[in-house]
């Protein structure tokens, strides 16, 4: 499973993989965040990317 994010003034997507990606949002200090989650081989690691940067999120399967 793959999710492209592409921000604003970036190209090019960042590209997360893994066996299981969440996409959640997080809000801290007033500031919104989308929350990305993603687990391979039993591990996971997260990243905050504030939502006003995202210009769009695609899903590939």
């Amino acid at each position: 499973m793959e999710v492209h994010v592409f921000l604003k003034g970036n190209k090019k997507a960042i590209i997360y993989s893994g066996d299981r990606i969440d996409v959640l949002d997080f809000e801290m200090n007033k500031v919104k965040y989308k929350q990305i989650r993603y687990f391979r081989k039993g591990l996971s690691k997260s990243e905050l990317v504030e939502q006003e940067s995202i210009i769009k999120i695609v899903t590939i399967d």
